[in-house]
């Protein structure tokens, strides 16, 4: 397990929990650089960042620091849906921070299909905050306080100089794949149908064994074994996104900013796409995130419904955003660029409450 810590000197000291970063994925890379980013912008110092996938009950190095930080800052992203056993262990932390007496947010979060007792769980943050309007109204309507602020890939994505705008003629159809595996089956179809180039949003690891891990991540052994077509298509697809694959992020964007259309199944794709002003089309992921996403963009709904073929595909790269999207967007990312840093704000004074 791998921890990375900051020094804390002559700062208010932060625990940041669900480094996402772990899962080797632009978008986790986008959102994690905004918080460091932003924190130490407004005096805060991260003491420790807590990996994704990791418990922490129980944990010495994890209790030592709890009790000494002045801020807890809990990173959402797309965990806490459906009930799901991790996004229950992100929100238990609620109350073992105010044990402590330590102000602790719960930012960036998603919320789908969760029940009331997690919703009463929120009860324990000083800070809640979705990532878009329809996550909040969900946790609204069993009682919670919750205050919407646009993703952070997005604020990240302008600091490195991507918006609207910022290269010149696009050229070319991107296709991601999907966390479902069936989906993303679908979407390399697509890709391979309509001449497509395949845009990875996730890369392998560093280290012996990288690879075969990285296949491995793409299929369900024990349910895939049965259907060898369908699990040699899956392996084809994983190898083909490895060697597409890279671990610079700013490529990743630069490279979606030249694009004329992005087809895709990834949320941070679509976050990192509108950035960029690129026209997209997309299929749901395993949840309404990205529907989300674009109601709050001000984008049309045709652009995440409906099954995805060549010719809607044709179609989106030929039409583009119309004058209506393309002030809605850029509302949204200028919205969403001053709603972040506002938010970190906020967040120093908690720190120092």
């Amino acid at each position: 397990m791998t921890m990375t810590r900051g020094s804390g000197a002559g700062h208010r000291s932060v625990l940041v929990v669900n480094d996402t970063r772990v899962d080797h994925h632009h978008g986790c890379l986008a959102v994690m650089g905004a918080i460091s980013l932003l924190l130490r912008c407004n005096g805060m110092e991260p003491l420790l960042f807590w990996p994704a996938h990791t418990e922490w009950r129980g944990d010495a190095e994890f209790e030592s620091t709890i009790a000494k930080v002045d801020l807890v800052l809990i990173n959402g992203e797309g965990t806490i849906h459906h009930d799901r056993q991790s996004g229950r262990q992100l929100l238990e932390l609620g109350a073992r921070a105010r044990a402590e007496k330590v102000p602790v947010a719960l930012i960036n979060v998603g919320w789908e299909a969760n029940g009331t007792d997690l919703v009463t769980l929120l009860n324990n943050f000083d800070l809640v905050v979705a990532r878009d309007s329809r996550s909040a109204e969900r946790m609204r309507a069993g009682g919670a306080t919750v205050r919407v602020v646009p993703d952070l890939s997005l604020w990240f994505a302008q600091a490195q100089g991507i918006r609207p705008g910022s290269t010149g003629s696009r050229a070319g159809i991107g296709v991601t794949d999907n966390v479902d595996r069936f989906k993303a089956l679908t979407l390399e179809r697509l890709r391979s149908t309509c001449g497509g180039q395949m845009v990875s949003i996730v890369y392998g690891a560093p280290g012996p064994g990288s690879w075969l891990r990285f296949l491995r991540e793409g299929v369900a052994l024990s349910k895939d074994l049965r259907h060898p077509a369908r699990l040699a298509a899956l392996l084809r697809l994983r190898h083909r996104l490895w060697w597409q694959g890279s671990a610079d992020t700013q490529r990743f964007l630069t490279h979606l900013a030249a694009l004329k259309l992005l087809v895709s199944g990834r949320f941070h794709a679509c976050t990192l796409a509108l950035a960029a002003g690129t026209p997209l089309i997309a299929q749901a992921s395993t949840t309404d995130k990205i529907a989300a996403l674009f109601h709050d963009a001000g984008l049309d709904s045709w652009r995440c419904e409906g099954a995805l073929n060549v010719a809607r595909v044709h179609d989106a790269s030929a039409s583009g955003w119309s004058e209506q999207e393309y002030r809605s967007l850029c509302a949204y990312l200028d919205e969403a660029v001053s709603e972040v840093e506002i938010l970190f704000s906020d967040l120093a004074k908690l720190a120092a409450n």
